[in-house]
């Protein structure tokens, strides 16, 4: 006998059969959507450090989830107090303005800085949310410095040298899930 057998309640109808849609081959790069999430688990390279504070928030760098050809680095954000009117919800620091959170990198080098977006934010708490920003590359060559200002809060321009050792190799480390031309 199976561990399931006698378990199943029956329906009280048979639901509609679903309609699927398979996964196709990679189109061109990834898209304005975020890293290539549904063929990559990324390597994951936590790092801690306080990055910023306002008299109510702290801004907290988590680290690096790195993936073949780019990098999202991993921020968590902190508040003593929150809004009751929700305002905050997902547009609560990508409003334009000078108030707005403004977030930078500058190479060590002191070259041209990499392109950074953010994406995918999650709910996080009511008195917390991570957020996420996609690097156009891996970063090589020395620490990047992360420049955040974010006057609504009462964070001045502040810069902090984030730890990119390693990202090298972890770009080399990260699985691919659905290897190229499996299946198409």
């Amino acid at each position: 006998m199976g561990f399931f057998d006698g378990r199943m309640v029956p329906a009280e109808h048979e639901p509609d059969r679903p309609e699927f849609v398979d996964l196709g081959p990679p189109g061109p790069r990834y898209g304005d959507d975020g890293p290539p999430a549904d063929r990559y688990l990324p390597t994951v390279l936590p790092r801690v450090a306080r990055v910023a504070e306002g008299p109510r928030v702290r801004v907290v760098f988590t680290g690096w989830e790195v993936w073949p050809e780019e990098v999202t680095l991993c921020l968590q954000l902190f508040w003593r107090r929150r809004r009751t009117d929700e305002v905050y919800g997902d547009a609560w620091y990508a409003r334009p303005g000078a108030g707005a959170l403004r977030v930078g990198l500058r190479p060590a080098h002191g070259g041209p800085g990499l392109t950074v977006r953010e994406y995918g934010t999650d709910p996080g708490g009511a008195f917390h949310r991570p957020v996420r920003f996609l690097l156009s590359a891996v970063p090589e060559g020395g620490p990047l410095t992360l420049v955040l200002e974010w006057p609504d809060e009462g964070i001045a321009e502040t810069a902090v040298a984030l730890d990119t050792s390693g990202l090298g190799e972890a770009a080399r480390r990260v699985v691919e899930i659905w290897p190229e031309g499996s299946g198409w």
